[in-house]
């Protein structure tokens, strides 16, 4: 059981889906730290997720914090770790479990309206590939903390239908007329059928289907799940990993599409996204002893199915906040800057759902 302290702030509100986050005041840990509780109301309610689920998640992401520490080998960034409780649903009451970790300062939190630029996104796709060599190295016990079916009980509980059309009913009006493509604006009918819940576990089984060899994936490896610092030059320097809830044994392109898709605007996705791949599969290479566990071919071709799944969510989930960043700004060039960074940004995803695939 957590001790008491005090909270400075709440430092989670508005930014997270599984749990609350509390800047605390820990003279133990140096001073003020954050505190990581599971559950959120709000997602409790809408998505119908129950104490187990919450349990599950917060479980993982304690086991995947318990392999980073054992495994400093790997040079992974992420917060120091002070204190790892799991959750308890057989207790009576409900044991909540927490984690108290270092409070990382001069941080700029990004989001889905935000862009990097390719050569700012090459230390966090290096750390991604020495994360997922870590799996190699659990043993049995350790690998059998980590879900296989993440990709189709959680998806699965997010799109279902009434959510799905709330989601895309933002395309509605005003929105689609912003895109100067008609096959992005045909590409808004597909959404739905794209995520369904028979494509969510052809994507969940993706490596026993196409042999690709598992790693142990991070799950939800967009860059809000990073922390980045501004530079005096307006440049973004990477500096750890976050959120390591929906770790699961899975393909390593599920990670490396999350994080193209949110984090590069249309262009330059498209134009670094093998080069990208290729720092990856070179550091994979290195961190796995030599031999990575899947040709620079597989990945391409893992990447090209997962481009479908990822694609498709930002292209559903996002607009709204969108829309809503959008009328909140004052009219002028910044706003008008903002609305066309955007719309390039879902253009090209929109456009490119209908590449080829061997899904």
């Amino acid at each position: 059981m957590v001790a008491e302290y005090e909270v400075v702030e709440d430092v989670g509100l508005g930014k997270g889906m599984l749990s609350t986050m509390q800047l605390i005041n820990a003279e133990e840990y140096g001073g003020k730290v954050l505190l990581k509780v599971p559950g959120c109301e709000g997602t409790r309610e809408r998505f119908l997720i129950d104490d187990n689920t919450f349990c599950t998640l917060h479980n993982t992401e304690v086991a995947a914090y318990t392999f980073l520490e054992r495994h400093q080998e790997k040079n992974i960034s992420y917060p120091k770790v002070y204190e790892l409780e799991k959750m308890d649903t057989t207790a009576d009451p409900i044991k909540p479990g927490h984690i108290i970790m270092e409070y990382m300062r001069d941080i700029t939190h990004m989001y889905c309206t935000d862009n990097l630029k390719p050569e700012e996104l090459e230390d966090a796709v290096k750390n991604l590939a020495r994360f997922h060599s870590i799996g190699a190295d659990l043993t049995e016990e350790e690998s059998k903390e980590v879900v296989r079916d993440f990709v189709k009980s959680w998806f699965t509980k997010l799109f279902i239908q009434s959510n799905k059309d709330s989601f895309i009913g933002n395309w509605k009006g005003e929105l689609t007329d912003l895109l100067t493509s008609e096959m992005a604006k045909n590409t808004i009918g597909k959404l739905d059928g794209i995520l369904t819940p028979e494509n969510f576990e052809k994507w969940n089984d993706d490596c026993q289907i196409s042999g690709v060899q598992e790693v142990l994936c991070h799950g939800d490896y967009s860059f809000h799940n990073l922390l980045y610092q501004k530079l005096p030059d307006g440049s973004f320097k990477f500096r750890a990993i976050v959120d390591f809830q929906s770790v699961n044994w899975g393909n390593a392109a599920q990670d490396l599409t999350r994080l193209f898709v949110t984090a590069l605007g249309g262009k330059d996705r498209r134009d670094s996204e093998d080069r990208l791949l290729k720092v990856y599969h070179d550091e994979l290479t290195a961190a796995s002893g030599g031999k990575a566990p899947f040709t620079f071919e597989q990945l391409q071709q893992s990447y090209a199915r997962f481009f479908q799944l990822h694609g498709a969510i930002v292209c559903t989930v996002t607009p709204g906040l969108f829309l809503t960043y959008l009328a909140d700004r004052e009219d002028g060039p910044e706003k008008d800057a903002f609305r066309d960074k955007m719309m390039e940004k879902y253009q090209a995803l929109l456009e490119d759902l209908n590449r080829k695939h061997d899904f």
